[in-house]
């Protein structure tokens, strides 16, 4: 069987993944063992301002914080690209749903269109991969006034 890890991207056609600097200061690329995780990633917005993404187990949650965010963010094509996982590994300083690798640059195995990722993202969650919760909607452990993104 193939270890396969995903990367979403909206950019396409790239022949090859490259390492980039991390928030954790080092080269690598990032993945996942996840299809809906590397959609989620395919959003640019303003990180926790914006949406919020959380998982307990295997429950995946997407967490709207201002009204109109998700279209705003995903209502936009994408690509997901599929990566050998053979050198990707979990370390202790990652989210559990990530993956990183040491490699300069890794050639996709595959790429898949996707034509908009916000559909992409409510059939997920048809198939029970993920929740979305709309604002004002909010899973009780996050605050209608966002009080949780102040230390």
């Amino acid at each position: 069987m193939k270890n396969i890890v995903y990367h979403g991207s909206l950019q396409g056609n790239i022949k090859k993944i490259t390492a980039r600097k991390s928030t954790h200061q080092k080269l690598c690329i990032y993945a996942t063992p996840y299809e809906t995780v590397a959609l989620l990633f395919m959003g640019k917005g303003k990180g926790d301002l914006d949406t919020m993404i959380a998982s307990n187990d295997d429950n995946l949650e997407l967490i709207e914080r201002r009204p109109g965010v998700l279209k705003q963010i995903y209502d936009k094509e994408g690509y997901l690209y599929e990566l050998d996982g053979s050198t990707f590994s979990h370390y202790d300083y990652l989210w559990s749903k990530e993956v990183i690798s040491f490699e300069t640059s890794i050639e996709p195995l595959s790429i898949t269109h996707i034509p908009n990722i916000l559909d992409a993202l409510e059939q997920k969650e048809k198939e029970g991969s993920l929740k979305i919760y709309r604002y004002p909607e909010r899973p009780k452990n996050v605050p209608l006034d966002n009080s949780d993104l102040i230390d």
